[in-house]
C-alpha cells in the first residue's frame, strides 16, 4: 500500500531540504536581493548569518546601527547608505580587517584615499554622504570590509 503524508509534513519536509545547487554556465535573470531596512527610527540591527547576501540600507534623520553575525565562511552583507549620517557597522565579537577608500573631495584634496582597518570592531561612517557603501566578507575567522566612501570613516 501507499503511506500518504499531511501537507505540513510534506512543507517541513522541502524546507528543512539543504542542496547545493550546480548551475554551471547557467544565466540567471529577474534576481532581486534582499534589502534589510535599518533606520534611525529602529535604531539598530542584529543581522543573521540567515540574511548573507543582504543589501542592508542604513537611512534615517540619525544614525542607525548594524550589527553583524558572528563569522562564517562565506557570509557577506552590502551596506549602503541613505541618509548623510553617521551610521555604524559593528563588528560584535569579531574583528574588521580591509580598506576603506575615500574621496575627501575639497578645494585641498582631490584625491582617493586608501586607509587600512587592522582588527577594528566596528565602522562609522564619518562626514557621510548618501550612496556611502561597504561591503564586508567572512573567512570564517575575521570580516574583511571594502569601501567607497565621501570621506574616511571612524574605526574603533
Amino acid at each position: 500500500g501507499t503511506k500518504r503524508i499531511g501537507l505540513a509534513r510534506t512543507q517541513a519536509l522541502i524546507e528543512n531540504l539543504k542542496r547545493e545547487l550546480s548551475l554551471q554556465q547557467s544565466t540567471l535573470k529577474g534576481i532581486k536581493r534582499e534589502t534589510i531596512a535599518v533606520t534611525a527610527a529602529g535604531g539598530t540591527k542584529t543581522l543573521t548569518a540567515n540574511e548573507s547576501g543582504a543589501l542592508v540600507v542604513l537611512s534615517g534623520g540619525s544614525a542607525a546601527t548594524a550589527t553583524l553575525p558572528a563569522v562564517g565562511d562565506g557570509l557577506y552583507f552590502e551596506f549602503f547608505a541613505r541618509s548623510a549620517q553617521a551610521h555604524v557597522i559593528n563588528g560584535g565579537a569579531s574583528v574588521i580587517q580591509g580598506a576603506i577608500y575615500d574621496n575627501q573631495n575639497d578645494s585641498s584634496d582631490t584625491n582617493i584615499d586608501r586607509a587600512a582597518v587592522n582588527d577594528g570592531t566596528s565602522i562609522t561612517l564619518a562626514n557621510a554622504a548618501v550612496g556611502d557603501r561597504i561591503v564586508v566578507v567572512s573567512d570564517g575567522t575575521n570580516w574583511y570590509l571594502h569601501s567607497w566612501l565621501n570621506d574616511t570613516a571612524t574605526v574603533s
